[in-house]
Order: C-alpha cells, then structure tokens, then sequence
C-alpha cells in the first residue's frame, strides 16, 4: 500500500494538506530480526492535543497498515500508546514491506472539532464514522532479505516463459518485477522445454539465454541508475553473489566494469562450462 493524499470530507492532519496548523504526525519503526520472527517497534510521534485527548479517551487510536506484496501479507495493528511493538513470523514476509500509520476514530465522533484547524473551517464542526481517517503519519519501507543458498544462485531469479506474439522472435527481457522475466517465441521456447530437462546442457543454457539477459540488464542499469530496481529480489541476488568476489554492486560498478564481465563472474565462467559440457557430450556420443 503506497499513501496517496486524496481530499476528504473533514479536516485530516498530513504533511500533504494545511487542513491543521502547529500540527504534525510522524512515526518510526524500528525491525530486530529473531530466530523466526521480526519484532516492530512502532513510535508514534504526534503533536496535536486534541487528537491526543481523543486517543486517550478511547475514540481514536493508532493504526499501522503492514503490507508485503511478494508474499501477499496484509495485516492492520492498532494501539492507543505512543510506543508499541508487534512481532510478525517471518515466513510471512519477503523482499519489500510497506508500513503505513494513521490515526482513525474507534468509535462514531458527532460534532467534530479542533483548537487546531484552519480558521478557514471556521467554527464548523463534523461527523467522523467509525473507521475513518483523522491523520495521515506518512510511509516506512524496509527491506527484508533472507539468509538462504537460494538468493545467491542467480539462476533462481530467472524465470523463461513464452509469449503471445508468435509473429516476433526475438527474446524479451522484462527486469521490473521480482525476478528477471526472459519471454521467448513459441518455437523457441518449445525447444527449450524440451532440452530443459538435460542438466548437462545446463551451462549451455546459461551461456546462450541468461548472460545475455544479464548483459541487458547490467546495460540497462548503466544507463537509467539503479534506484528503481534496489529492492527487488534478482537484485539483491546480484548484489550478494559478487559481494563473494569482494564486488560492490552501485551504479559505479558498473560504469567501472564491463557487463559482460560481471555475467561471466555472477555465473562462473558460463561459457568455458558450456564449452566443456558440450565437449562431454561430443565425447559420450563417439563412445
């Protein structure tokens, strides 16, 4: 959940409108990782009296939307303290979380109003349903990387697919999701399920299909700066397959160093073991 300021019916509290004044609502969340879990300490930080008084009084609370779309989790805490921390399994979450506060009103509040609005509400007062939004503290993401062999193993942030235009065959390359997308034209994708099932070829495959995608990627990064892909998973596999070859992945790395150097170092050499898987087979067919 990415915050969008929108207009509402009554005054919200937000760095995004003047509906208050000598008023303000931030918070910061703070992540320790635990064996299985990730515990949150959420502080809110806000300043207006009479949305305090209202939390106090139980018509208003605190409210945290949490939200991790690679794993689909979504969850809303609440809590009427300033401080409060949650723990989350983490199983539940991977890659980029999103974590979005709000002040919402517990209960039905008639007649609404605030020492602190813009006098141009003048002494008008308003109905706030249960549920609705009364401040707005912004958006944290972090991000969550797990310690497992399978994020270092770039081939795993591949996925090879085919796509509808059977007319163009040229090979696609798609890196704005969480794995690096290769489409390929039906007869060629064809081919390669039916050879995909030989691990000796499977050098040869990477030499011929994810180096080049790898080269695409690189270049394309080289070009347009790397903030855009920094939280997505095949990046973070990059980034910590050559950290093994004491490579640090920026947008410097590659101005420094050539792509197509960077693929031969993420996939060992890809094309001295294609070679050499293809020379086994040559000799396995004499014999």
């Amino acid at each position: 959940m990415d915050i969008r300021y929108k207009l509402y019916p009554y005054p919200v509290l937000s760095s995004g409108t003047d509906d208050y004044l000598n008023s303000s609502f931030q918070f910061q969340a703070d992540v320790e990782k635990g064996i299985r879990e990730l515990k949150f300490t959420f502080t809110m930080e806000l300043r207006n009296e009479g949305l305090n008084k209202k939390i106090k009084e139980g018509m208003a609370e605190f409210l945290i939307h949490i939200e991790c779309p690679q794993t689909c989790y979504r969850n809303v805490v609440t809590a009427d303290e300033p401080v409060f921390t949650r723990r989350i399994q983490e199983k539940f979450l991977n890659g980029k979380v999103s974590m979005c506060a709000f002040v919402v009103a517990r209960k039905d509040i008639s007649e609404y109003s605030n020492a602190d609005f813009n006098p141009d509400y003048g002494s008008i007062t308003f109905s706030i349903d249960r549920g609705s939004i009364l401040a707005v503290g912004g958006q944290y993401d972090f991000t969550v990387i797990k310690d497992t062999e399978e994020l270092a193993k770039i081939p795993s942030v591949f996925t090879i697919c085919k796509y509808a235009a059977d007319t163009d065959e040229n090979m696609k390359i798609d890196m704005d999701g969480e794995k690096i997308v290769i489409a390929l034209s039906d007869s060629s994708f064809q081919n390669y399920r039916m050879l995909a099932n030989m691990p000796a070829l499977l050098p040869v495959f990477h030499a011929m299909i994810i180096v080049p995608a790898l080269i695409f990627v690189f270049e394309t990064m080289r070009r347009e700066g790397t903030e855009e892909y920094e939280t997505r998973r095949w990046y973070m596999a990059v980034r910590k397959t050559l950290a093994k070859y004491n490579i640090l992945f920026n947008h410097d790395t590659l101005c420094d160093i050539p792509s197509y150097v960077l693929a031969q170092k993420l996939l060992d050499l890809p094309i001295d073991r294609a070679l050499q898987a293809i020379t086994m087979l040559d000799d396995s067919e004499e014999e």
